[in-house]
């Protein structure tokens, strides 16, 4: 029995001299995960305008001069206008650059350096769709359609905010 005595210390101290050490094993080194894509620097601001066209106004009031429509956009979007031209005669749809005074009537012929964007003419009873990008400038933009003897009883404003 003394001699299972001796083994079995023998056994012991030989386990505790092979698997013990003061210093503690470090962890292992995570791996990084890669980080979330970042958001592009330029987000694309988007709006849709939807557009009525009479004989002879914009929207839903046959006195566009007293009560122009107004549609409201933010500085820089991306515009989509979907026109729809509900009436008789040819309409477009044209933003006219800032601070300036139109003349009557408007010619489109002599006052294109007046326009900052327009759509093409759309036939009557035709619809389309236009994209164009606001200006960056807010304020109010006077709206018209470019049809010769059309302005001003067709008109309206959108405002870039």
């Amino acid at each position: 029995m003394r001699i299972l005595s001796i083994l079995l210390a023998a056994a012991l101290l030989t386990l505790a001299a092979c698997g013990g050490s003061s210093t503690p094993t470090p962890a292992p080194t995570p791996t990084p995960t890669p980080a979330a894509a970042a958001p592009s620097a330029q987000e694309v601001i988007a709006a849709t305008l939807d557009v009525v066209m009479h004989d002879i106004y914009f929207g839903d009031d046959n006195n566009n001069i007293a009560n122009p429509p107004i549609w409201r956009v933010p500085a820089g979007a991306e515009v989509t206008i979907n026109l729809d031209n509900q009436g008789g005669l040819d309409h477009n749809w044209a933003v006219i650059k800032k601070d300036v005074e139109l003349p009557i009537p408007f010619m489109p012929d002599q006052n294109a350096d007046l326009i900052l964007w327009e759509g093409g003419v759309l036939a009557a009873g035709g619809k389309d769709t236009e994209v164009f990008t606001a200006p960056d400038a807010p304020g109010e933009y006077i709206v018209i359609c470019t049809v010769a003897g059309h302005y001003p009883s067709m008109q309206g404003r959108l405002v870039v905010e």
